[in-house]
Parts: structure tokens; C-alpha cells; sequence
């Protein structure tokens, strides 16, 4: 790896509603994917590209995670937990752990298997000076994603949700970003947000410079039943 160290923030206080009732025994991230559970994947790709400095951002059964990995040094990582006492959504949790973020972090959620060259995409964040990364790829499920659309010098112009009977692209957000300090300063401290409902169309809406960046390789959404099943067939 030629990109210098960053931090990466793991997304994983969901309930996991849509995955009961497997998730009323253990948290989504926990659930076994592969024969291990999805969050140990998520470790040994960050681990394999040279990350090492992970925050959980944890709610639902915290203890179950953070009594499995602990300090993280047996899956070869640094290991710290930021716990939310109530739902604060996938934006407001990192809000909360400011004070544990760096210039630059790599943010991921936790109901994802990805398999993703983590240097071109830092080295792109590192090109511009817009306030975010966004991972994009290719989505089967247009009706239930969060979509972009980007101009000629990928830069994210429009994020929106499809809307039945009404066109719409199949460029989807991966739930992948790099994030600088000072777009997550800008998440409200005082209620529950999310960087595809809010944050990320509060930025284009002020102004900011959300770039985007596409990539044909694994970023796989595991939150759903049938998704989980699918991936199982494709990997077996």
C-alpha cells in the first residue's frame, strides 16, 4: 500500500429490522456470512489494505461486538468502540465521535461484504478538496437505493430516491465514503440524520463539492434476507 494511514469508521448500531428474526438473537453485522460473521470480513479487508486504526460506531447489542473483537489485536487491528445510548442514524453516531476522527476517514457500513483496492480510491480523495468521497457502483435495486448523478468531472450533482412509474439511473450510493472533519462537523448534534436522506443533500444544497467514484468491484449490500442468500449461492 502506497497510501499513507487512515482511520476507518464502521457503521454497525442498526437494529436490522428487515433481517429478523435472525437479528433478535445477535446484531446484523454479527450475523455469519462465509462461515464467519460479516463484521470479520470487514476487518480482514481493511487489515489486507493496510488499515489498522478502526472505530466501531455500535447500539444495538453493542456488547456482542465489542465482546468478540475486543482490542481487535487478534484480527490484526486497533480496535476502539463509540457506543450510541439511542438511535442516531448512520450520520449522527459519527457526529457523536468527533472527537475520535482524524482530517480523514474512511467510513463503511457494517451490512456490507466489499472487496475494494482501497489506493486508487484514496489517492482520488486526495486529488480534489471536496468534502467527500462517495463510492458508487452499479445497483440491481434501484427502488430501494440511494442514487447519484455525477457531470463530466465526477462530481456528485443530484442524489435522489426512485419514485414508482418515474425513470431513474441504476448508479448507486455503495455506502462507502471518505469523509473530511469538516462534513461531519456540519451533522446536526441535536437529532438523528443520515448521509443519504440528509447530510450528503444538505452539503450539495450549501454548496459543497461531494465527488464521486465508481467502481465495477465487490461492494456487496448484505441487509436483506434474499440478498444474504444470493451472496451465499454466488460465493459457494
Amino acid at each position: 500500500m502506497n497510501h499513507g494511514p487512515i482511520q476507518a469508521a464502521i457503521v454497525a448500531g442498526g437494529r436490522g429490522a428487515r433481517l429478523r428474526p435472525a437479528t433478535d438473537a445477535i446484531p446484523k453485522p454479527m450475523l455469519p456470512v462465509a462461515g464467519k460473521p460479516l463484521l470479520e470480513h470487514q476487518l480482514s479487508w481493511l487489515r489486507s489494505q493496510g488499515v489498522v486504526d478502526v472505530l466501531m460506531l455500535l447500539g444495538y447489542k453493542a456488547q456482542t461486538v465489542s465482546g468478540h473483537f475486543g482490542d481487535g489485536k487478534r484480527f490484526g487491528v486497533a480496535l476502539s468502540y463509540h457506543v450510541e445510548t439511542e438511535p442516531r442514524g448512520t450520520a449522527g453516531c459519527l457526529r457523536d465521535a468527533i472527537d475520535k476522527l482524524g482530517e480523514d476517514t474512511l467510513v463503511v457500513y457494517g451490512d456490507l461484504f466489499v472487496e475494494l483496492d482501497l489506493t486508487p480510491l484514496l489517492a482520488f480523495h486526495r486529488s480534489h478538496t471536496g468534502a467527500a468521497t462517495l463510492v458508487l457502483c452499479k445497483t440491481d435495486h434501484p427502488g430501494d437505493s440511494d442514487l447519484a448523478e455525477l457531470d463530466g468531472d465526477q462530481r456528485v450533482t443530484a442524489l435522489y430516491r426512485a419514485k414508482p412509474g418515474v425513470p431513474c439511473g441504476d448508479m448507486g450510493l455503495a455506502a462507502v465514503w471518505v469523509l473530511r472533519k469538516r462534513l461531519v462537523e456540519a451533522v446536526p448534534a441535536d437529532r438523528p440524520s443520515d448521509f443519504g436522506r440528509d447530510v450528503f443533500p444538505a452539503a450539495l444544497a450549501r454548496g459543497e463539492r461531494l465527488m464521486g467514484y465508481q467502481t465495477s468491484e465487490l461492494v456487496c449490500d448484505l441487509g436483506t434476507p434474499e440478498r444474504i442468500e444470493a451472496f451465499g449461492r454466488r460465493r459457494a
